[in-house]
């Protein structure tokens, strides 16, 4: 069983960070995942990273661009039913104005905000170029983060299995 966790992992992590990384919904973060791939006894570093950076961009571009195309009009309409008005929309623009790269980095650094920052970028119109780039920057520090927690824990349960 283990043997084909290890062959298809970095495929499914590939696809379920890129679907949830899109919006849609798991009822297991993508973390968790990132974690028991990096637990795995032959797991590759670069690999991992790579297949998150990866999936992190392709999936949240797509939110990007959606949000870019109707997050102005969704908010505006359904803004009222999560508390968001006028008001509120335009301290968000302004503070997204003022700290766009490093709101983007520390959004998805955030637990519950992950998915929602591609949305408030694409919403406020902040560029392609910026987005990628520090949606970059953020997925690689994701990546790492959940790789040395996946191996440390790895080697614990290792360990007690043993």
């Amino acid at each position: 069983m283990l043997d084909i966790w290890q062959h298809f992992s970095y495929l499914g992590l590939f696809l379920i960070l890129c679907l949830e990384e899109g919006g849609i919904p798991f009822p297991i973060p993508g973390d968790l995942f990132i974690a028991a791939t990096a637990a795995l006894p032959n797991s590759n570093y670069f690999l991992i990273v790579l297949v998150v950076t990866l999936a992190t961009l392709i999936g949240s571009t797509i939110l990007f661009t959606l949000a870019k195309k109707l997050g102005s009009p969704l908010l505006l309409k359904y803004g009222k039913y999560i508390k968001v008005d006028n008001k509120k929309v335009k301290k968000i623009e302004k503070w997204f104005v003022k700290y766009g790269g490093f709101a983007i980095v520390i959004g998805r650094l955030i637990p519950g905000l992950r998915i929602v920052t591609p949305f408030v970028a694409g919403t406020f119109n902040v560029s392609y170029k910026t987005f990628w780039l520090y949606t970059t920057i953020a997925a690689f520090i994701w990546a790492n983060i959940y790789f040395v927690i996946g191996k440390f824990f790895g080697e614990i349960v290792l360990k007690l299995i043993k």
